[in-house]
């Protein structure tokens, strides 16, 4: 598992005065401000925020020492990482979706392939895999699809929906 953990992008500004939104992943958009402070991918760059507001996800924020939209800009793009030390501890039946990337995907007692990514793009949670044979595919995370999570043994098991087969072996 990464010591880092990505909580959020910085996506745009906002004014003149170096504020900027802040596309937050965690579950209360606002919690991204409670932490002492974020940094980049390679831990080089630090930032404290402050939230001002949020709106579906996105937080109004300042940054400590951002005070012009020129040095705004400049951090666009930049994705926002804590150590994994400052989550709180998941208890035994929840995970953290960052856990699932790298498990192994089991059917039929057989590895299927490898979770490759997890995403949401607004209309749910959506796990890529990627099958023995290279191809990615995306399936909806829910727990008829994915019935049995275990980080413990580095595995999760795939019921595939209704017409998935057929696709999945054309080639």
């Amino acid at each position: 598992m990464s010591q880092l953990v990505c909580v959020g992008q910085i996506i745009n500004v906002h004014g003149i005065k170096g504020a900027v939104k802040i596309k937050s992943y965690l579950t209360n958009p606002l919690d991204i401000a409670t932490f002492q402070s974020v940094t980049d991918k390679f831990g080089k760059e630090s930032f404290q925020i402050k939230a001002h507001s949020q709106k579906q996800g996105i937080v109004l924020a300042s940054i400590k020492g951002v005070n012009d939209r020129t040095t705004a800009e400049s951090l666009k793009g930049t994705l926002l990482y804590i150590n994994r030390s400052q989550l709180p501890t998941a208890s035994d039946d929840e995970y953290y979706y960052c856990d699932l990337v790298g498990l192994n995907v089991m059917r039929d007692n057989k590895i299927f392939g490898k979770v490759d990514s997890v995403e949401n793009f607004g209309a749910g949670d959506i796990i890529n895999i990627k099958l023995n044979n290279g191809r990615i595919y995306p399936f909806d995370f829910s727990d008829a699809t994915f019935p049995v999570v275990s980080i413990e043994n580095q595995y999760m098991e795939i019921n595939l929906p209704s017409g998935m087969e057929e696709v999945i072996h054309e080639d």
